[in-house]
């Protein structure tokens, strides 16, 4: 006597499991992927513009965007694949002080500051070798994040 439902069973294990790992996966990435944008330190915006996303191999991009949201880097979220299990995706920042800012190294003790355009004086960007809009970097913070998240699917 065949089992009843059978196809619908064989399906699910197939696709539908499959299916969902797919969406989950994908909605990690593009959840942190944007909190990584967010969170990138932005005086002119060319670094916040200059995150790549590209599937397979490393992006040697660069830019000369300076929106302050990150419209650019933005955009590049919706090079995402519909499929994403299995991939190689990286999200890439080319931007000539994006390691400073993540791991450090402005002078400590600050001597004189930035100089601000705007107001025509200096101004204390950083505290302790980091941008004080990410004192402690945030790539790594939100990638250990991105994991968990993972974990606990």
């Amino acid at each position: 006597m065949p089992l009843l439902g059978r196809e619908k069973v064989e399906f699910e294990l197939k696709e539908g499991i499959k299916s969902r790992m797919n969406s989950n996966l994908k909605g990690v990435y593009l959840s942190g992927l944007g909190e990584i944008i967010a969170g990138t330190p932005s005086d002119e915006g060319l670094h916040r513009n200059s995150w790549f996303l590209s599937v397979g191999v490393i992006s040697n991009a660069t830019t000369e965007s300076k929106s302050k949201a990150g419209a650019s880097s933005i955009r590049q979220l919706a090079k995402m694949p519909k499929k994403v299990l299995g991939k190689k995706i990286f999200f890439t920042n080319n931007a000539p002080a994006i390691t400073t800012l993540e791991y450090g190294g402005y002078p400590s003790p600050v001597a004189k500051g930035s100089y601000i355009k705007r107001s025509k004086s200096y101004e204390i960007l950083s505290i302790n070798g980091f941008s004080k809009q990410a004192p402690k970097g945030w790539v790594r913070s939100t990638i250990i994040a991105m994991q968990n998240k993972l974990r606990s699917l």
